[in-house]
């Protein structure tokens, strides 16, 4: 594992609170989403589409030359109506599901630390001296796991990248504030998606996922992206309505060309440590 760059934490919640009102932020973010309104277009000419159609899939087939891993500081903040805390830490990923996320204490010390491969996963509590195992398949992760958000892909979702695989362009149209262009794209397995994309900073706003009935199940925000030939988002949101939630992830400090392996996405916890698995 690369050695991980000093930080601060600011405004640390308890692990038990803090995990609590992020799986209820995830929550948040699918019930609210079915009901909610879809975002408001403009129709384009014929050549239009084609032109920005052209410049779309460009950007899909330049990703392909883009690095497949990324190292950076990291903040979660999460924010509703029952409380509001940061954690922060460091965040490693890596195409295409590989994923730590290392929470520190104000003293530098480890908090807590989440891994996944995109297949299994493990969550170590460091005061409570105790390991939850188990697969991303299982009940109780997929009660918490926001519909749409597929585990198997969780290193694009970070980039702010479309995943790799068939992608079918049903419709293209202007976002009415002109912020971009809205393109209806199907997966061929009864998900469709809404991607706001910036065709001049070639980079994406807004991603909505949608279930065969056409509701919303995920909705996420990119913005503050790093400049260059591979644009990173500084800030990802998941926002919810209901009850006025919301959940912001800030990335800082990449480390330039970072170069992980799968074994930078082990971990194992001390002898002494309770070990759960989790069904």
């Amino acid at each position: 594992m690369v050695s991980w760059r000093h930080c601060l934490v600011c405004n640390v919640v308890s692990v038990k609170r803090f995990l609590l009102v992020f799986f209820a932020v995830l929550q948040c973010a699918v019930l609210f989403s079915g009901c909610a309104k879809l975002p408001d277009t403009l129709e384009i000419p014929q050549s239009e589409m084609e032109a920005v159609s052209g410049r779309f899939q460009q950007w899909i087939a330049g990703q392909k030359q883009c690095r497949a891993g990324i190292d950076a500081r990291a903040s979660i903040t999460l924010s509703s109506i029952w409380q509001k805390g940061t954690l922060s830490g460091y965040l490693q990923a890596m195409s295409p599901s590989y994923l730590k996320f290392l929470g520190i204490n104000p003293l530098g010390q480890p908090h807590v630390i989440f891994v996944t491969n995109g297949e299994g996963f493990r969550f170590v509590s460091v005061p409570d001296k105790t390991e939850y195992k188990g697969t991303v398949k299982g009940a109780s992760y997929t009660k918490y796991a926001p519909q749409g958000f597929l585990p198997e892909h969780g290193f694009y979702w970070l980039t702010g990248r479309l995943h790799p695989g068939r992608i079918t362009i049903l419709d293209v149209s202007l976002d009415e504030e002109e912020r971009g262009y809205w393109f209806d794209l199907s997966y061929g397995n009864g998900t469709r998606s809404l991607v706001l994309f910036d065709d001049e900073k070639n980079v994406m706003l807004r991603h909505i996922v949608l279930n065969a009935e056409g509701e919303k199940i995920l909705n996420v925000f990119y913005d503050d992206y790093v400049e260059g030939a591979c644009p990173l988002p500084g800030k990802i949101t998941v926002t919810s309505l209901l009850h006025n939630s919301s959940m912001e992830l800030v990335l800082a400090d990449w480390l330039p060309d970072a170069s992980l392996s799968k074994v930078d996405f082990t971990y194992f916890s001390p002898p002494d440590f309770k070990r759960v698995v989790v069904q």
